[in-house]
């Protein structure tokens, strides 16, 4: 939707990952409201987020998607 192409902008384009993850953050809450945490396309967003959350250097919300979203367990974070 709109607000994951406006956190592309910030987080590819113009390497702003703070402003990135703000707006990944709000996306992911509109998938998880309209599709529910296991569906395949949340769970992409929160791995898009967490990635984002990565290059922010913010380990805390980091963390939290983590646990929040297990899956993402299986690959290789920088926590």
């Amino acid at each position: 939707g709109t607000v994951t192409n406006i956190a592309i902008v910030y987080d590819e384009g113009f390497k702003d990952y703070g402003k990135g993850a703000d707006y990944k953050t709000r996306a992911l809450q509109g998938y998880e409201e309209q599709l529910g945490k296991d569906h395949a396309d949340t769970k992409r967003c929160a791995r898009n987020l967490a990635i984002c959350l990565e290059n922010a250097g913010e380990k805390p919300n980091l963390r939290k998607i983590l646990v929040d979203y297990p899956h993402l367990l299986s690959e290789s974070w920088n926590v």
